[in-house]
């Protein structure tokens, strides 16, 4: 399988209308680029279980594989966790749990310049 270039604002609208379509809630586009180098866009969303998390990602991975014939570059966390990390390059999508996603309050990280202790908890958590 082959892949193809997709521009990170396509893959970042089909990762959040997958997960819309799921019935994942709160689902919220960024554009980073500017900001960081890690990515173009991030996508968070909130599952409402374990399984429907698991559900979420696994819809999402599928799909971008059949519309765009991309996988993960990487992916993080498991379900187990409550929080689940799809990296796509350009675009990183963060499902989690609700109290995760309060707990991490991705949304307000990249608002502004991110801190080292706020990056230094992400990153510790997605090596887990």
């Amino acid at each position: 399988m082959t892949s193809t270039r997709v521009e990170p604002a396509v893959l970042a609208a089909f990762c959040a209308k997958t997960a819309d379509d799921k019935l994942a809630e709160n689902v919220v586009t960024l554009p980073i680029g500017e900001k960081s180098s890690v990515a173009d866009y991030l996508v968070i969303a909130t599952a409402n279980s374990m399984p429907h998390l698991t559900g979420l990602a696994s819809s999402i991975e599928r799909g971008v594989r059949e519309e765009y014939q991309l996988r993960p570059y990487s992916d993080g966390g498991e379900s187990s966790s409550g929080w689940v990390v799809l990296d796509f390059v350009t675009v990183v999508v963060h499902l989690m749990l609700p109290e995760m996603r309060s707990r991490y309050g991705l949304e307000s990280l990249w608002s502004g310049a991110p801190s080292p202790e706020a990056l230094g908890e992400l990153e510790a958590h997605t090596r887990r």
